[in-house]
């Protein structure tokens, strides 16, 4: 299934072309798939502290169909762990997909889309998916893409995370503001996105 929004364009993607000085949006048809949540959705597990369980309470991270659990619960441990420095408990309610790379390669290239984008976001669903090899320490798909991208996989992963949570936190999918915020969220300086600062705001009123 397809969903077409005309001129908006709703979903965001990571570049390979450019890395951190330019990111591309990925399309404005993006495509909604039944299969791609799996039976093992996660919860964050928590280790007692109170901002880790708020974000236990508004992050949700899935796994697309082939992840066991104990794959899915050990990927989104690597996830939850890159996530750790930014301000992800600012989206509220959101959902993260770590989608096995077989499936990903299928999912985009099925569709003409460049299998190299290692994220993507649909902002209306306040969804982001990953391919899943971000998230592994090695494997050959790690290696591809990091020779694309010219970066080990971890800062990827890292980059990955930025630039769609800039394009989450800011509901923008402009290219230019995303890339400026995430070199905000890099240098750990504010953004400057009017929906995080109302955000915040609604946090700190909880």
């Amino acid at each position: 299934m397809t969903r077409i929004f005309g001129n908006q364009e709703s979903c965001a993607a990571c570049d390979p072309t450019c890395a951190d000085r330019r990111l591309s949006l990925l399309t404005v048809i993006l495509m909604v798939i039944p299969f791609v949540f799996s039976a093992y959705p996660l919860a964050a597990q928590t280790n007692g502290t109170a901002s880790t369980q708020k974000q236990a309470q508004k992050q949700h991270f899935v796994c697309n169909t082939g992840y066991t659990p104990e794959e899915c619960q050990a990927a989104t441990a690597v996830l939850r762990k890159a996530q750790a420095r930014y301000p992800v408990d600012a989206l509220g309610e959101w959902t993260w997909v770590l989608v096995r790379t077989v499936d990903w390669k299928q999912i985009l290239s099925d569709r003409k889309f460049d299998s190299n984008h290692p994220a993507f976001s649909y902002l209306p669903k306040r969804e982001t998916f990953l391919d899943g090899a971000l998230v592994v320490r090695s494997s050959t798909r790690g290696a591809e893409l990091s020779a694309i991208w010219h970066m080990p996989i971890e800062n990827l992963l890292d980059l990955a995370i930025r630039h769609e949570l800039a394009h989450a936190l800011c509901n923008d999918p402009d290219e230019t503001k995303a890339d400026r915020a995430a070199i905000a969220l890099k240098n750990g300086t504010p953004l400057s996105c009017r929906v995080v600062e109302q955000a915040s705001a609604a946090n700190r009123d909880n």
